[in-house]
């Protein structure tokens, strides 16, 4: 449907005064009178801010404060003539802030890297006076108990502005300086009349480590004259580039799994206020336009209702009107889509509000070769002075539909609640009794989005899966984050559409490798009373004077990290490959496969500095460490067995730098080093050498990784793995690696290779119609999909899992080759393994029973492959293990292909 006819949809008692408000604006910034993008020969002699916006100066001043300072007079230079850093962009709102009775700064949490989360509360002084009761009553339109009869007349509307999630799309940023200045400054009647109406929440920098990489490399290489080549360095960013955050995670894809400091920032403050409308402004390719929401309207999630469409639709007509006055290219019903929820303008559309998705033409530095530009070079203001006008284009398009806002955010509550109530499931229900940490984990993650949640009242049998009060949780349908739950928790396997801007489902117990189910019909009875204050699960630890031998089991989410302390400070610990079973205070206790011995007789180090120790494991980790007083045992093998391998601290290195995936690079080195303190070296891929392999134990391989090592390299990382190196491949790396070890010299191992082309001969080529390439194209990639493996319970990379079924992630076309080895392959997918998302019949027959993990010898080493990335976006809590294990655990492996008879691993 056209942007301008869905107006007429859309009623408005506001309506009379679009024509009165949207110039004033336009006056106010100056941006009527430009009506031609700017130039990059007009860029090259800066001129002042004013000038430099459109604006008159003889004219403009009349109407901006004097006592406000303008960002030049702060920063010491006009914006856009440099990128801004982010400590600047701290110093002038805090200057702003200070200056400004229209402005309240708060700092709500800090990055990585320590830099400050800013948000900046916009609106008239006297609703800044009496801004908590605001808030509070805003807040009472996402309560059905209270919303009823909120008058909602008066009330204004809250618009969040977020600015640059990705760290290199700086214009954002940048025009955040521009906008936050002109609303604090503008003496203008329209702008009071805005401010009177409205709670303007303005977060200058979504991602300050990437937005300050980023910029620190854009200055750097700036010339006094500037140069527009793209291949010029300023344009080309090295490896990782400043989109990522410190750990490389795309923080635009974090707001639903919350998993980052810098999403569970946003995501509180979000909550604390449940704004009308979010702004989310990116940046594209440099040749293309600008492109503002409602996108691909077919692609939009079923949970998502029709009335947020249209609203999105009735706001797109503010952005065409203000870039038609600019003669700005734009377009909005193509290419983008709102279907993940995990983006920052997807998440509002689950939360009664309208989330809008901006997107700038890049100038990448300061001008830039662009094919969409009047004269060829796209310039740094240029992009900042379009964002500075969709920002307040939807300023200006929520003040005219506030009331519309309001009331669809009240009823979307009300109606969510009531389709909650009518819900047959009544309930779920999660958790899992091996490890209680994951369930915690998840209910944390539920917590951070306001669902009430609880503990079951009593242990609940439910196919064929026992829920106890002490290790699951129960989520109640009939509440008000009703399609919330839904989307986290429902399983979607039929799509109108087969083409996807990001996954294609997320079922998040799936993705904690959680059991859960529902609850049909479900009573109070069944709930204990809703969680307040959650804390992680703590585990048992008491020193026993006596014991000969202290245990714990891999089952813990956290077991590794308690492994590591002890492996960190030469603790002997050693890992059991055959079942045994242990007197633990008086009875017999089953051990699994994978418990972890510590035998006190033959350590090095003091007694009580191990119990120390273990009682930190018990405490941090949620741990169960249990005593053993005998190394002798009622059944299976002893405590002094062979059969319990002694483990070595790991000293992993990741590759990184050239073709590497950056995300998954840094899933990796997240993982390792912030969740289990791991010390973990970053290895340039063209800097692989024999010292540096000799002192490094595992090298980890994530997708790309290969494409840049040569034959040198090749040969010294064949070299390192047959003499006792353990390389732990993903995705297209784990189809290469086998390749590059099966050289000739390999005569005692037969490689099982991969390829991502079918083995079958290919079918003559079908005439198809051009225009429906693209569509043809998306319809077989796998862009992120559920599916379940079987694992093999007894090898070492499983050690720790008690279900033989488990969900995996999957967002690649590559299959692995069955090995040649009976005995290697650690998951396969099962025979009908789709779960949730969209996969073509073509893939998902090719799929079935196809190997997932493979993990083999090679002389005194190992190779493990996982065609499937186990670290996926730090939510995959379910597969992580399988990667730690063969981190921890890929060193004990034994000789298993056939005729290769039993080698020791150490």
């Amino acid at each position: 449907m056209s942007l301008f006819r869905i107006a007429s949809l859309v009623s408005s008692p506001f309506r009379a005064s679009v024509r009165g408000l949207l110039p004033g604006l336009a006056m106010v910034l100056g941006l009527i009178a430009l009506t031609q993008p700017m130039s990059a020969q007009e860029w090259q002699g800066p001129p002042d801010l004013m000038r430099y916006l459109g604006l008159d100066p003889e004219t403009a001043d009349s109407r901006l404060d004097p006592s406000i300072p303008t960002p030049e007079s702060v920063l010491g230079f006009e914006v856009g003539k440099w990128h801004i850093r982010h400590d600047l962009l701290v110093k002038y709102m805090e200057r702003l802030a200070a200056a400004s009775d229209r402005v309240e700064l708060t700092v709500t949490g800090r990055t990585y890297e320590d830099r400050p989360l800013l948000l900046l509360t916009i609106s008239s002084p006297e609703h800044l006076a009496s801004l908590e009761t605001i808030r509070e009553r805003h807040l009472q339109l996402s309560d059905p108990g209270r919303s009823a009869d909120l008058d909602v007349s008066d009330m204004p509307v809250v618009v969040n502005l977020g600015y640059s999630v990705h760290g290199n799309e700086p214009s954002g940023s940048n025009a955040s300086l521009v906008v936050a200045y002109f609303l604090a400054a503008s003496t203008d009647e329209k702008i009071t009349e805005l401010l009177d109406h409205s709670v303007i929440l303005l977060d200058p920098s979504l991602n300050p480590d990437g937005l300050s990489r980023f910029a620190q490399w854009a200055n750097m290489h700036k010339g006094s004259t500037p140069v527009a080549l793209s291949a010029s360095r300023e344009h080309q960013e090295v490896w990782p580039g400043g989109r990522t955050n410190h750990y490389w995670f795309d923080l635009n894809r974090d707001w639903l799994p919350a998993q980052l400091p810098e999403s569970q920032a946003r995501l509180a403050q979000f909550h604390a206020w449940q704004p009308n409308v979010l702004t989310d402004h990116h940046e594209m390719g440099s040749d293309s336009t600008f492109f503002f929401q409602p996108g691909v309207r077919a692609r939009k999630h079923p949970l998502t209702p029709l009335r947020n469409v249209e609203l999105t639709e009735a706001l797109a007509t503010f952005h065409a009107q203000a870039f038609d006055r600019l003669g700005t290219l734009y377009y909005s019903e193509e290419d983008f889509d709102d279907f993940y929820y995990g983006k920052g303008s997807t998440y509002p559309d689950l939360q009664g509000a309208v989330g809008i998705l901006f997107e700038q033409a890049s100038s990448r530095g300061h001008v830039r070769d662009s094919k969409s530009a009047v004269d060829g070079r796209l310039a740094f203001p240029t992009t900042i002075r379009n964002q500075v006008s969709a920002s307040f284009s939807t300023l200006d398009g929520a003040f005219n539909h506030r009331l519309e806002l309001l009331e669809y955010q009240r009823d979307f509550f009300r109606q969510a609640l009531d389709e909650g109530r009518r819900d047959p499931r009544g309930a779920l229900i999660f958790g899992d009794s091996g490890d209680p940490t994951r369930a915690a984990l998840l209910a944390e993650l539920l917590n951070r989005h306001k669902i009430e949640l609880h503990r079951p009242a009593r242990t609940i049998e439910l196919d064929g899966v026992t829920y106890s009060p002490a290790d699951s949780f129960v989520v109640p349908l009939a509440q008000p984050q009703y399609r919330l739950i839904r989307a986290m928790f429902d399983s979607f396997t039929e799509f109108e559409e087969a083409t996807f801007y990001d996954v294609s489902a997320w079922t998040l117990p799936m993705a904690f490798g959680l059991s859960f189910g529902s609850l049909e019909g479900s009573s109070g009875d069944l709930l204990d009373g809703p969680i307040r204050d959650l804390e992680l699960p703590r585990g048992n630890f008491q020193a026993d004077e006596q014991a000969y031998a202290y245990l714990f089991t891999s089952n813990g989410y956290f077991a590794p990290r308690s492994l590591y302390r002890l492996l960190a400070v030469d603790v002997v610990v050693r890992v059991a490959t055959r079942p045994f079973s242990a007197m633990i205070s008086g009875a017999v206790r089953e051990m699994p496969l994978g418990t972890l011995v510590v035998p006190l007789g033959v350590q090095t180090k003091d007694r009580l500095e191990v119990e120390q120790l273990l009682s930190q494991a018990a405490e941090q980790d949620g741990i169960d460490v249990l005593s053993s007083r005998s190394g002798l045992t009622p059944t299976g093998v002893d405590l002094g067995s062979p059969s319990l391998r002694p483990l070595e601290k790991p000293k992993p290195a990741i590759l990184v730098g050239g073709r590497t995936s950056s995300y998954e690079a840094g899933e990796a080195w997240h993982l390792l080093d912030q969740r289990f303190g791991v010390e973990t070296a970053l290895l340039p891929v063209d800097d692989l050498s024999a010292d540096v392999l000799e002192r490094i134990t595992h090298l980890v391989m994530v997708a790309g990784s290969e494409n840049d090592l040569q034959t040198d390299d090749l040969l010294l990382l064949r070299g390192w793995v047959r003499s006792g190196g353990v390389v732990v491949a993903s995705k297209s790396a784990s189809e290469w690696v086998v390749k590059a070890m099966a050289g000739p010299e390999n005569g005692d191992h037969e490689a099982h290779a991969s390829s991502s082309a079918s083995a079958k001969d290919e079918p003559p080529v079908e005439r198809k119609p051009y225009g429906s390439a693209s569509a043809d194209q998306a319809v077989h990639l796998i862009g992120g999909t559920l599916f379940e493996v079987d694992l093999d319970l007894s090898h070492p990379l499983a050690y720790g899992y008690t279900r033989s079924k488990l969900p995996v992630f999957r967002n690649s076309r590559i299959f692995l080759q069955p090995s040649s080895n009976p005995y290697a392959t650690v998951a396969a997918y099962t025979q009908k393994p789709l779960l949730a998302g969209y996969v073509s019949p073509e893939n998902l027959e090719r799929l079935a029973g196809s190997p997932a993990i493979i993990a083999d010898r090679f002389g005194r080493g190992a190779v493990i492959q996982m065609v499937d990335n186990p670290n996926f976006r730090a939510f995959w809590y379910g597969t992580n293990k399988l990667f730690l294990n063969g981190i921890f655990f890929g060193g004990i492996l034994d000789r298993t292909a056939p005729g290769s008879g039993r080698e020791a691993s150490h």
